[in-house]
C-alpha cells in the first residue's frame, strides 16, 4: 500500500513540474515576442522615426540594361545612423537627415537591427548568388530593392 502511495505522489509531482515548465516557456515566449515588436525605447541620444515601407517595386529582369532603383525611404522620412530599425526593414536603404544613404543591418543578438553606413550603391540589380568581383563590386540591390553586397565571388544578402 505504501509503495502505491509513493508512486502516486511521484506521478503527481512529475505532472506539476511539467505544467510549471510549460508555464515558464509560455511566459518566456511572450516576453521575447513582445521585445521583438519594437516597443523598446531607442538608445540614448538616438531619435526614433516611424518609417512606412514603400510598395514593392515591379519585377525586374536581370537581362535588361536598365536597373530599377527604388527610393531609399518614403519622402520626408529620415533615419538616424546607429538608430534602431525593424527586422522587417533589414537590408532596406534609408536616408539620414544629412543625405547619407544608410542600410538597416542586423548587428547580432546584442546589437539588434540598426541603421548603418555602407559603400556606394552602384544601383545595379543582381540576384543573390550571382557572380561578382570584389575589386570593383561593393553594394547593389536585389530585384526587390533590398541591399546586397559582393561577398568575394558572389552577391550575398549580408555579412
Amino acid at each position: 500500500m505504501m509503495a502505491s502511495r509513493d508512486r502516486s505522489t511521484t506521478i503527481l509531482l512529475a505532472i506539476v513540474a511539467t505544467l510549471l515548465a510549460i508555464a515558464v516557456a509560455v511566459v518566456v515566449t511572450i516576453v521575447v515576442l513582445h521585445r521583438g515588436t519594437g516597443d523598446a525605447a531607442p538608445p540614448a541620444g538616438a531619435t526614433a522615426t516611424v518609417i512606412e515601407t514603400a510598395p514593392a517595386p515591379p519585377p525586374v529582369s536581370t537581362t535588361t540594361e536598365t536597373a530599377y532603383v527604388p527610393p531609399p525611404v518614403p519622402t520626408g522620412s529620415t533615419v538616424v545612423e546607429g538608430g534602431p530599425c525593424l527586422e522587417s526593414e533589414a537590408r532596406s536603404f534609408g536616408t539620414a537627415a544629412d543625405g547619407e544613404s544608410l542600410v538597416c543591418n542586423y548587428m547580432g543578438a546584442d546589437g539588434g537591427y540598426v541603421w548603418v553606413g555602407h559603400a556606394e550603391n552602384s544601383g545595379e540589380v543582381h540576384d543573390i548568388g550571382e557572380p561578382c568581383d570584389i575589386s570593383v563590386d561593393r553594394v547593389a540591390q536585389d530585384p526587390s530593392g533590398k541591399a546586397i553586397m559582393c561577398g568575394g565571388e558572389t552577391w550575398v544578402g549580408g555579412p
